[in-house]
């Protein structure tokens, strides 16, 4: 290795010189197999407030912090050893792509690093990616919940056709009715994670029956203790009529499911065989399937809808062994 007395290499040519000075985003610099900095540029760094030419010969960690640094260091020692490196790190509250290739001079082993500040196009590309989750689930809630009053408005037009009993077309009308406010609802809810219409007072107990009315629950009795809280009567309608769906479908036709208030929230339980422990963590995930919640989407609802309501919600297991929800306000405050 070509070294001078004082233990500096000989200087790079000058084509990496002109390269860096005109490196036009980010920083780009040259560095040695001890990691001191041999070139650097532009002259004028943009995201460290240092100057270029006082790094020269300076250590990596003269331009990172520490905890960069310890990051960064072995993927610099390997770009030295002859492999190229692409990596994210953060520091001062960015984003920073970090490239790096191995090259060399007059025969001499030397690394290239160009890091450029992308906290934007990060958040950009998570937000696209957001969105796109939400375009999917938004699909499968519009298939999952528009099904029930759909069946319903069907069976009784077909019995309205046999009869002429003109109160099925008020069914009719209640379960179209229910597809539009669904529909607007979901809409909201899946775009912004919030709901459409502002949080008012609602009686959980009312929204409750509501629900209870618009799905087939068999001989299942439902229970209910006054509650009020601060909601959308008709996202939490959707909540209800899921956790509903389940417990009977899963519980039997002779369930019983409670809804009651906390002392920061409210639950809703019922007296069925209950959900695994093993399944619980993973039972709001968007597409899980379990044996309570056999299409993969309905829990995947009810946790989105508690959350743009500000809470947490966490499974457990009735004095009877069945299914256990408890909403409780979010400790964030939502």
């Amino acid at each position: 290795m070509n070294s001078s007395e004082n233990g500096t290499h000989s200087s790079p040519n000058g084509g990496y010189r002109t390269l860096v000075d005109n490196f036009p985003n980010g920083v780009l610099v040259l560095f040695d197999e001890a990691l001191r900095y041999r070139i650097v540029g532009p002259e004028s760094l943009p995201f460290s407030g240092r100057t270029a030419s006082n790094l020269v010969n300076e250590p990596v960690d003269e331009l990172f912090p520490e905890e960069t640094v310890s990051r960064i260091e072995p993927e610099l020692r390997a770009t030295i050893e002859g492999t190229s490196r692409s990596f994210d790190v953060e520091y001062d509250g960015r984003t920073h792509h970090i490239e790096t290739r191995p090259t060399s001079i007059e025969g001499e082993p030397y690394g290239i690093l160009v890091t450029q500040d992308v906290t934007e196009e990060r958040e950009t590309a998570r937000e696209l990616e957001q969105q796109n989750e939400r375009l999917d689930q938004y699909a499968s809630m519009m298939s999952h919940d528009l099904r029930n009053p759909l069946s319903i408005a069907l069976g009784r037009l077909e019995l309205y056709r046999e009869t002429g009993e003109e109160s099925n077309l008020d069914a009719v009308e209640d379960a179209l009715s229910r597809i539009d406010e669904l529909t607007v609802d979901l809409t909201s809810l899946v775009r912004h994670g919030t709901p459409g219409n502002e949080h008012t007072e609602v009686s959980l107990t009312e929204i409750a029956r509501d629900a209870w009315e618009t799905i087939d629950s068999r001989s299942a009795t439902l229970e209910t203790e006054d509650c009020t809280i601060e909601g959308d009567d008709g996202q939490l309608q959707a909540l209800f009529e899921n956790l509903f769906r389940n417990a009977v479908g899963h519980g039997g036709s002779d369930v019983t499911v409670r809804v009651g208030p906390l002392a920061d929230g409210f639950y809703v339980e019922d007296t069925g065989a209950g959900i695994p422990t093993e399944e619980r963590e993973r039972a709001f995930e968007h597409g899980y399937t379990t044996g309570y919640s056999g299409s993969g989407v309905g829990l995947t609802i009810v946790g989105r809808i508690a959350d743009s309501h500000g809470f947490d919600v966490s499974l457990t297991e009735s004095a009877e062994g069945g299914a256990r929800f408890e909403f409780h306000e979010s400790s964030d405050g939502g």
